[in-house]
């Protein structure tokens, strides 16, 4: 029997209750003595055709298990399911939870190794050659943010697919100053370079295998 885990559960999106997206099943039902389950039925009533969103941890809900695998140098991150559940997931906040929830509130790692992984480590494995240091020669991706206020935002849904299907995306950080895309600035003081993105300055990447060589 697959038991409710309430603590994980939070609310994603209400018409009736805008002000508590965000807030955990578990904390609401205390606030109010009541049971969780009751809680959640209620704040489905209260919406005028129950289209109450509520955001449930499938997964990787060990926090301390998560730090473990963060802290070893072996692991490197990735999140994508190509696409299958864009109306159920959204993976773009793993680099904002990364640096705000685990770096900055947890203190798993330090702000440097964090940014290694989500950079250097990255290029190594895929092996872009030119890419993932702030070398001479190398391509400018660059993003400066401050590490006080990084943090993923809201997710939000978007009806901009064939048929109007809808998407989830997170597209408003906090703490995110500017961003650089093959040395094109794409967004500066916090605002989107609008001509600059459409430009489309960045480009496929591609593997370069790494020939070997004996030292002489």
């Amino acid at each position: 029997m697959l038991v409710p885990r309430w603590d994980t559960m939070e609310v994603m999106m209400s018409a009736a209750n805008a002000d508590l997206v965000g807030a955990r099943i578990t904390d609401l039902a205390e606030s109010t003595g009541s049971d969780p389950f009751d809680t959640l039925m209620e704040l489905t009533l209260a919406e005028d055709d129950l289209m109450l969103r509520i955001k449930v941890v499938l997964a990787n809900d060990d926090v301390e298990g998560i730090a473990i695998l963060l802290q070893d140098e072996r692991t490197t991150l990735g999140l994508s399911d190509a696409g299958a559940h864009v109306g159920q997931l959204c993976d773009a906040p793993q680099a904002t939870d990364l640096l705000g929830n685990w770096v900055r509130d947890r203190n798993v790692m330090p702000m440097e190794t964090a940014i290694r992984k989500l950079s250097g480590q990255q290029a190594d494995l895929f092996g872009f050659v030119d890419r993932g240091y702030l070398r001479p020669g190398y391509w400018a991706d660059i993003t400066v943010f401050d590490p006080e206020t990084i943090d993923p935002g809201p997710v939000r849904r978007v009806r901009d697919f064939p048929a109007n299907a809808e998407r989830l995306t997170a597209d408003a950080p906090t703490g995110i100053r500017h961003v650089l895309v093959n040395g094109q600035p794409i967004q500066v003081d916090g605002e989107i370079v609008t001509d600059a993105v459409n430009a489309r300055p960045g480009q496929l990447l591609r593997s370069t295998p790494r020939v070997a060589t004996s030292a002489n």
